[in-house]
């Protein structure tokens, strides 16, 4: 009984975590998308490794967004860039770190 008791305390654990520490929403409170659709932010372009690869727009050390439409002369991983961004609510992407945008402008910074 001990084993089963245990085993079940740990599923119950690691279904909880995510929830604990944030969900997949992959906002932060300082995230200026959380409580707006619409932001202008200074964020650095990222390359992640996941699910065959994705590019972020860093904002906060845990603010990530994904970007539908990151132009090719942007695709620099630590490169540095001012955008004006849209949350796409109505897009999902496999690589579950931080809600879609779609870049409205940007520039280098």
């Amino acid at each position: 009984m001990n084993g089963m008791m245990l085993r079940f305390r740990s599923l119950i654990l690691a279904a909880a975590l995510p929830v604990v520490l944030g969900g997949c929403s992959g906002t932060a409170p300082t995230d200026p998308l959380r409580s707006s659709s619409h932001a202008v932010v200074n964020a650095t372009v990222q390359y992640l490794g996941l699910e065959g690869g994705c590019w972020t727009l860093a904002v906060a050390p845990r603010s990530r967004y994904l970007p539908l439409n990151l132009p090719d002369q942007f695709r620099k991983d630590g490169f540095q860039v001012h955008a004006e961004l849209v949350r796409r609510d109505d897009y999902a992407s496999v690589c579950v770190v931080g809600p879609v945008v779609e870049i409205v402008s940007i520039q280098p910074r």
